[in-house]
């Protein structure tokens, strides 16, 4: 991944203390377990469903959010696809992410949004090496960044 060591404050810290061997799979030894770590793997490698001929992430699927947009993208495949599928990076763990001085969080937003554009894209390679699936990273608004996912 293209991010340094120093984005992660905590991390930081710890190898500064350990500098011959504190490593990343230390830090996720330290922050994770084993149940999260296989939520994680859904996460980087998102279960599809295909609706109406739509290619929809599993997760995020709605049926009352689907109809609403079939109906505001008349019946338009991409668009129902790009609206369906939209996130606001940051949101994914607004819950659990700490705000703490000194924390560069929209590096981190911004680091997360690039993982997941790699991996979801890789992933979609791998199950539907047919299809042209776009995985977009974007910013609006007040330099929120989005994700979604569409065919081509």
């Amino acid at each position: 991944m293209d991010f340094g060591d120093d984005l992660i404050k905590e991390f930081s810290e710890f190898k500064e203390i350990n500098p011959t061997n504190f490593t990343w799979w230390s830090f996720v030894n330290l922050k994770s377990d084993l149940q999260t770590a296989l939520a994680f793997a859904k996460f980087f490698y998102p279960e599809i469903i295909q609706v109406n001929g739509c290619f929809l992430l599993k997760d995020k699927y709605n049926e009352q959010c689907f109809q609403d947009w079939r109906d505001a993208c008349h019946d338009n495949k991409k668009c129902i696809e790009q609206m369906m599928n939209l996130y606001e990076v940051a949101d994914f763990f607004h819950i659990n992410t700490s705000f703490d001085e000194g924390e560069d969080i929209k590096g981190q937003i911004a680091a997360l949004g690039d993982a997941l554009k790699l991996f979801w894209s890789m992933s979609f390679i791998n199950r539907f090496p047919d299809k042209n699936i776009i995985v977009e990273i974007y910013v609006e608004y007040d330099e929120q960044l989005f994700i979604t996912v569409y065919e081509d």
